[in-house]
């Protein structure tokens, strides 16, 4: 096995036993951040951290609890890593950090063909998040 290989083994470890961690404590946490970057991913050409977070209801204990989720996310094609970075806005304990800033592969694509008079799907609210907008004609 080399250093590499080695490496990314080690890492991968790692991100399930912080992922692990979280959903023992908080198990909303990785299906709420799913969901949120499902939802950037949709809206926007480039995803970033910063565009995530403040969907968000609810913070990880560690900000290493993340890691799985976007590697999901890339995995199953949501978005791809454009290879530039920037620094962490919204959240302090990642002030330092920069984070990468990803492709979405899902902007600007119709989600499900309707037909002519139907209205296509809305995207359904976060766990916890309150839809302030339901009397007046649709969800979030």
């Amino acid at each position: 096995m080399s250093a590499l290989t080695d490496a990314r083994a080690r890492r991968d470890a790692g991100m399930e036993a912080a992922a692990e961690a979280e959903r023992r404590g908080q198990p909303e946490y990785a299906a709420q951040l799913a969901a949120a970057i499902l939802i950037v991913a949709r809206r926007q050409a480039l995803v970033h951290v910063d565009d995530v977070l403040p969907l968000l209801t609810v913070r990880p204990r560690h900000y290493n609890a993340a890691g799985h989720v976007w590697a999901r996310a890339i995995k199953d094609g949501v978005i791809v890593a454009t290879g530039r970075t920037r620094q962490c806005r919204t959240d302090r304990r990642k002030r330092a950090h920069k984070s990468p800033i990803y492709r979405s592969t899902l902007f600007g694509r119709a989600t499900v063909a309707t037909a002519p008079g139907r209205r296509p799907p809305q995207a359904a609210p976060l766990p916890g998040q309150i839809d302030l907008f339901a009397a007046a004609g649709g969800p979030l």
